[in-house]
């Protein structure tokens, strides 16, 4: 006996709790729009899956909620007739197999660094711009930017297609130099006679997109970096709360100096914890 292909099984699930008058009265009044959340929700506890070290068993289990999502999203697309999960995964082939010319396709495989197949995919996507009706004249290098991704992927995303234009600083000197010239007049905002909460925002913004573009300069991913940094803020500051209660002391009312001792040790531990080596592999 053939084992069902459990794709095949997940594409029926989903097709039975949306279609047969016993299925899920929640599943059924879906939509695209009010299954966003679940989407960039599933995404993130995947990525937190990654950070964390997690076994490989919760990260299969994480990316099975990113595929139901995906599932999800087909099966309300077939029903108003737009397209299928078939037509999704032939999608994808598709552009893959276009923009790897080289390597999948009839084109001879002469582009051996990262560099030159990058730049031969975006060689490609502008002849892609072009085949929709998007003329050179009137295209930007930064069109497809999405708004709807989170503001530091953006940032990282915006500066990189500006550089690959050309608008790139010469070294990272001159980077550190601009940090700190943003930063001064942040200060300076910040220290005015007169507070004026939308210039600092601005300025804010100014000082946070050059560090966005900082680490894409050395190739780190500004979100990544952010969100490990909040992991261990968490880590350091749940130590400190549960070693207080240890002692009997009061988080709030304790000496600034036993917080801090605890801060230091906390980042002791860390130094002396292996390294993860489950799915972030």
């Amino acid at each position: 006996m053939n084992e069902e292909k459990q794709i095949d099984r997940l594409l029926g699930i989903l097709s039975f709790l949306r279609e047969s008058p016993d299925g899920c009265a929640w599943s059924k009044e879906q939509t695209h729009k009010s299954l966003i959340p679940s989407l960039v929700e599933e995404s993130y506890e995947t990525a937190e899956t990654i950070d964390e070290g997690k076994t490989d068993a919760e990260l299969c289990d994480e990316l099975g909620d990113i595929l139901l999502q995906i599932v999800f999203h087909a099966q309300i697309a077939k029903e108003r007739g737009a397209f299928t999960f078939e037509d999704v995964a032939k999608a994808i082939s598709d552009k893959l197999n276009r923009r790897y010319p080289t390597i999948l396709g009839d084109e001879p495989n002469t582009l051996k660094t990262p560099e030159e197949i990058d730049r031969r995919w975006e060689e490609i996507k502008a002849e892609e711009r072009k085949a929709k009706g998007i003329s050179e004249k009137d295209a930007s290098v930064l069109d497809g930017v999405s708004t709807a991704l989170p503001a530091l992927v953006r940032s990282a995303k915006l500066k990189g297609r500006a550089s690959k234009a050309g608008w790139e600083w010469p070294d990272v000197g001159m980077m550190f130099d601009k940090i700190a010239e943003e930063a001064e007049e942040l200060r300076e905002e910040v220290e005015a006679k007169n507070i004026d909460k939308e210039r600092i925002a601005a300025e804010l913004g100014d000082l946070m997109f050059m560090l966005v573009d900082l680490a894409r300069w050395h190739d780190i991913d500004a979100e990544d970096a952010l969100r490990t940094t909040n992991n261990r803020f968490e880590e350091r500051f749940r130590h400190m709360e549960s070693s207080l209660k240890k002692k009997g002391l009061d988080f709030k009312t304790c000496a600034r100096e036993d917080r801090r001792a605890l801060w230091e040790e906390a980042k002791m531990l860390e130094k002396n914890l292996p390294k993860k080596s489950a799915a972030n592999n």
